[in-house]
C-alpha cells in the first residue's frame, strides 16, 4: 500500500497523521514492516487484519494525544508482534503575522529558516506585497477583521500581533482569543498592554483567556532592533512549542523522497531513531534515507554515528532485510570519536520497498 503518499496527502490537507510500524515480530516475519495509518483517531489504512489492527491501535491509543514518536513494547497476544513504533506526522507549524511592517518583515525572514508556514496579514497593499515578504507562503491584503474569516487559526498556529496601531492590535487580539491557537503574542509596552487587558477584562474576557496572551511579547533579551525583536519573539514561540512537545518534527524532504520511492519502486533503506537516551543529536522520529550508492537524504545527527548507520544500511540493502541497531554515544565513546554528545540511540533500518 502507498503509505507515505497517503501521509503526505493528510499532512498537506492540514490533518495530523500517525504511522504505526511493526519493527519486531519475532518468528512471524510476515508481519515485519507492516503499517497502520491513523488520522484524528481514525484508522485510514492498515496492513494488518481488522482484529489485529484494533488490538495494536488500542495499545497505541495512550500515545495519540501526546503526539510524540515513541517505541511501544507489546505483551504476548499480538500474533508475534513484539515492538511497534508510533511516529507522528503533524502539519508544519503555521506562523500568522498580523502586521507587515518592519518587525513583521524581520519575523518573516527569520521564521523561514525555522520551517514555519508563514502567513502575513496587512490591510495596506504596499505592506502585503511579495517583494516585501518574499519568504511568506501566504499574503492577505484585507482588513484584519475579514482576514480572520479567511485563515481560521487552529491548534498548530502561532499568532503574532505587530500591527501599526493600538486599535488594530486590540481587534486582532479579541479575534485571536476566540480561536484555538497554540500561541498568541501582542507587541506593546507593559503599561499599554496592561491597560488593554484590563479594559478587555471589563468587557467580558475571562482571566483564563487573558492569561494566554504573551505580552509584552518575546523573551527578555534586551532586544532593540527589528531583527532582535523578531529573534526574541521566535525564541519565545520555540520555547512554547518545545514545552508541549520535545519530539522531532517530520522532515518534509524525507517524506517527499519516500513518496517518490513508492511511485518508482526504487530500493533504499529508511533509518528511523526509535529510542534515544542521554545526550543525543536527534530524538525519536528523526529519519534519514540511505541509497544504494551511499548517498543520503535527511539526517539523524551527522558525525560518526551517521556514518555507522550508513554502513549498516548498505548491509541491509545487500541482504534485503530490515533490522534494529543500537549506537552507543556514551561520553567516553563520543569523546574518542570526536563527537560533542553522548547517549544511546536505537535505530530501525527498514529495507524499501517494504511489505
Amino acid at each position: 500500500m502507498a503509505v507515505y503518499s497517503k501521509i503526505k496527502q493528510l499532512v498537506n490537507s492540514g490533518r495530523k497523521a500517525a504511522l504505526i510500524s511493526v519493527v519486531s515480530a519475532g518468528n512471524n516475519t510476515s508481519l515485519a514492516d507492516r503499517k497502520i495509518i491513523i488520522s484524528e483517531d481514525r484508522v485510514v489504512q492498515s496492513g494488518l487484519t481488522v482484529e489485529l489492527t484494533k488490538r495494536v491501535v488500542a495499545a497505541a491509543a495512550p500515545f495519540l494525544k501526546k503526539e510524540q514518536s515513541t517505541i511501544i513494547e507489546l505483551s504476548p497476544g499480538y500474533e508475534g508482534i513484539e515492538k511497534i513504533f508510533f511516529h507522528c506526522f503533524n502539519p508544519s507549524p503555521h506562523l500568522i503575522i498580523f502586521g507587515g511592517g518592519y518587525v513583521g518583515a524581520a519575523l518573516c525572514r527569520l521564521a523561514s529558516q525555522l520551517d514555519y508556514e508563514i502567513t502575513v496579514v496587512d490591510d495596506r497593499p504596499s505592506f502585503a506585497a511579495q517583494d516585501v515578504h518574499p519568504e511568506a507562503d501566504n499574503l492577505i491584503c484585507e482588513s484584519f477583521e475579514q482576514a480572520f474569516d479567511q485563515i481560521a487559526p487552529g491548534s498548530s498556529d502561532y499568532i503574532v500581533i505587530v500591527t501599526r496601531g493600538h486599535q488594530h492590535d486590540r481587534l486582532c487580539l479579541e479575534k485571536a482569543l476566540t480561536r484555538d491557537a497554540a500561541y498568541i503574542g501582542m507587541i506593546g509596552s507593559r503599561r499599554r498592554v496592561k491597560a488593554q487587558l484590563e479594559n478587555m477584562a471589563a468587557g467580558g474576557f475571562t482571566e483564563e483567556q487573558l492569561a494566554a496572551v504573551h505580552s509584552p511579547i518575546g523573551l527578555p533579551i534586551g532586544a532593540v532592533t527589528e531583527a532582535e525583536i523578531a529573534l526574541s519573539i521566535l525564541a519565545e514561540i520555540t520555547k512554547v512549542r518545545r514545552t508541549s512537545s520535545s519530539g522531532e518534527a517530520f522532515q518534509e524532504k524525507v517524506l517527499q523522497e519516500l513518496e517518490r520511492l513508492e511511485e518508482v519502486g526504487g530500493k533504499a533503506v529508511l533509518a528511523t531513531i526509535i529510542t534515544a537516551q542521554g545526550s543525543t543529536p536527534r530524538k525519536p522520529g528523526a529519519q534519514m534515507i540511505i541509497f544504494p550508492d551511499g548517498t543520503l537524504k535527511g539526517t539523524i545527527g551527522g558525525g560518526c554515528a551517521e556514518a555507522e548507520v550508513r554502513r549498516e544500511a548498505l548491509n541491509c540493502l545487500d541482504s534485503g532485510r530490515s533490522g534494529l541497531i543500537r549506537l552507543n554515544l556514551s561520553a567516553d565513546a563520543a569523546a574518542e570519536e570526536g563527537m560533542a554528545c553522548g547517549g544511546l540511540m536505537d535505530i530501525y533500518l527498514e529495507f524499501l520497498p517494504s511489505g
